[in-house]
């Protein structure tokens, strides 16, 4: 996970998460790797509520992850280069949880026909005009030097 993200477009309706996921780990981890090992990982709990997986997903392969309020997003440009973020956010018409990757240069979306970068302040702007609710923190994650050896 270092440098600019490089978007992995969704497969289904229903993988933003998985593509998300690697895209923000970067190389050597994959689309495959990710959707392989996710199914180790409880996605709900005993009353079915949701539960975001990939946090003890990226604990377990030795990336450091922190809950930062949505504000603080425009500052991920001044993190180190090893830091990258997920954002969620709610599509209420389509009863859907969506999530995208943010690193340094903006904005990557794994829906279908996004570009590879939008600005984020662009972004956010144009989804919330289009119903979007984004959740009030976003997750950042920075890979540990253990981890950047190996890449």
């Amino acid at each position: 996970m270092t440098g600019m993200i490089q978007r992995i477009p969704q497969r289904t309706n229903n993988d933003c998460a998985i593509c998300t996921v690697a895209m923000v780990m970067g190389s050597p981890y994959t689309y495959e790797d990710i959707l392989c090992d996710s199914k180790r990982y409880p996605h709900s709990t005993e009353d079915g509520k949701f539960l975001a997986w990939w946090e003890t997903y990226f604990h377990d392969k030795g990336f450091q992850i922190a809950y930062r309020p949505l504000s603080d997003l425009s500052a991920l440009s001044t993190f180190s280069e090893s830091t990258c973020g997920i954002v969620g956010m709610d599509i209420p018409k389509l009863n859907l949880a969506h999530f995208v990757a943010v690193d340094a240069w903006g904005i990557v979306d794994p829906a279908d026909n996004a570009p590879d970068h939008v600005a984020i302040s662009e972004y956010i702007r144009t989804r919330q005009r289009d119903g979007c609710i984004f959740h009030n923190e976003f997750l950042e994650v920075r890979a540990c030097p253990k981890v950047l050896a190996v890449q």
